[in-house]
């Protein structure tokens, strides 16, 4: 079960959300962008469909946008998560082409010199700052770049490119399995052996990603429900804090909308 004792957000540009943060676990969900977590006290035991391992205060980890995680720290852990755009990745590495998928391959940087400075950058809040350390936490990543078919190859990852073609539509899971030729029952098990959740679940986490996107952008958030196609804005509350461990709000009010 999510247990989050506090989270706050902030707006340092278009390019670049940030959050603050204080949890003892999390469920399974997903973000719709690179998310960069700094470590700054405690310890915790974080699991992906890359990577499987425990996290220490002065650590740096990495999830790619739609990738599933989950953690759990026992007690309490302090951490900060930054969500840089792909337009920021494009200034930390070279930018690539619309038709292909840039995906962090490391999973953890070890406490160091560089994640220090990362994380004395977020303790002052200096916006310059942060962003010239994540640049440099980013630059010593090892990445790779491959085309969408590449990625298709199963049906859990066609089943993905699907939901993120059309993630705001009512996606039923038998309708999925029709479009791709395969039994409903197949479908669901393939699918949440790759990815860690069920085709439903990941569909509504694609609209909380969505719904974040236009909340930064400034919409009020009973547009937000109707737009993400949640059924009303308590629907969306129930949703985001599954993904954020607070409500919407708490975005909406630290992102100064």
């Amino acid at each position: 079960m999510t247990r989050v004792d506090s989270m706050t957000f902030a707006l340092q540009h278009a390019d670049l959300l940030r959050a603050r943060a204080t949890a003892a676990d999390f469920d399974p969900h997903l973000h719709g962008t690179y998310s960069v977590v700094v470590v700054t006290n405690g310890t915790a035991h974080i699991w992906s469909s890359r990577w499987n391992r425990t996290v220490r205060a002065g650590d740096v980890f990495f999830f790619n946008p739609f990738e599933v995680h989950a953690g759990s720290a026992g007690g309490l852990a302090q951490y900060h998560v930054l969500y840089p755009s792909e337009a920021f990745l494009d200034s930390c590495s070279a930018a690539i082409r619309p038709d292909e998928i840039r995906t962090i391959r490391t999973e953890v940087m070890t406490r160091s010199r560089t994640t220090l400075h990362l994380a004395d950058a977020l303790a002052t809040a200096d916006d310059a700052s942060i962003e010239e350390s994540l640049r440099q936490v980013l630059r010593e990543c090892d990445f790779s770049v491959e085309s969408p078919v590449s990625t298709s190859a199963s049906i859990a990852r066609t089943v993905c490119d699907l939901v993120r073609q059309d993630g705001l539509r009512s996606t039923r899971t038998d309708d999925l399995a029709r479009e791709i030729g395969v039994n409903p029952s197949h479908l669901v098990r393939s699918f949440r052996k790759t990815i860690g959740i069920p085709p439903q679940t990941y569909v509504r986490q694609v609209r909380v990603a969505r719904a974040r996107e236009l909340i930064c952008a400034g919409f009020e958030l009973d547009d937000v429900a109707q737009m993400a196609n949640f059924s009303d804005q308590p629907h969306l509350t129930r949703e985001f804090k599954k993904v954020f461990g607070v409500p919407p709000g708490a975005l909406s009010r630290g992102v100064g909308r």
